[in-house]
């Protein structure tokens, strides 16, 4: 009997670190996404350009960027320049933007597949020869 009432004790508690593993779990999800209503999330992308690919196409792929806010609206803001570190690490990317969301379904429901961002994607063709990107949450 008493192995039995032990065993049954041994379940509940059990049980009992399992529920509040849970609900830690769930409490750390709710203050993680209530932290990001405070931040922005930050989309950089960085390109390398073939070296094949004319000033003129250049500018015309920045301005062909830099006009996306104007279609997107989840695009809260939108700046880029060119490489200006007098270090040597830029391994040949020149180009750099970044673009701010207030959320990723923001970034990854409306502004990935827009019909816009995805002409803009497609324009981009053979002039780019890498692409880096980062997505972060700003602090």
């Amino acid at each position: 009997m008493k192995k039995l009432l032990g065993a049954v004790l041994s379940v509940i508690l059990l049980i009992s670190c399992m529920d509040t593993k849970e609900k830690v779990a769930v409490e750390k999800e709710v203050k993680s996404e209530e932290m990001k209503e405070d931040k922005l999330l930050r989309h950089v992308v960085i390109f390398k350009f073939n070296d094949s690919t004319s000033t003129e196409q250049v500018e015309k792929l920045n301005k062909s960027f830099a006009e996306l806010p104007n279609h997107i609206s989840v695009i809260q803001d939108f700046e880029w320049g060119l490489n200006d570190s007098p270090e040597d690490f830029h391994q040949g990317f020149t180009h750099c933007y970044l673009l701010t969301f207030k959320s990723e379904e923001d970034r990854d429901s409306i502004y990935t597949p827009h019909p816009k961002h995805q002409e803009f994607v497609a324009s981009l063709g053979t002039h780019v020869e890498k692409v880096f990107v980062v997505d972060y949450w700003a602090n």
